[in-house]
């Protein structure tokens, strides 16, 4: 019953600290922050792509 209870407050936490990340995020977009710093070098990498056009 022990073992149960202590693995039960391992979930526990790590939910909580789960669901405090992702609150964080939220809170300040950091999500659309952090593309925003990425985004020039994945469109340096995307326009370095060839392309084949063919109408």
């Amino acid at each position: 019953m022990k073992i149960l209870l202590k693995v039960l407050k391992y979930i526990l936490g790590a939910a909580l600290a789960f669901f405090a990340v992702t609150f964080t995020v939220y809170f300040f977009n950091l999500d659309m922050k952090a593309t925003a710093l990425i985004e020039p070098l994945l469109q340096k990498h995307y326009d370095a792509i060839p392309r084949k056009q063919s109408l």
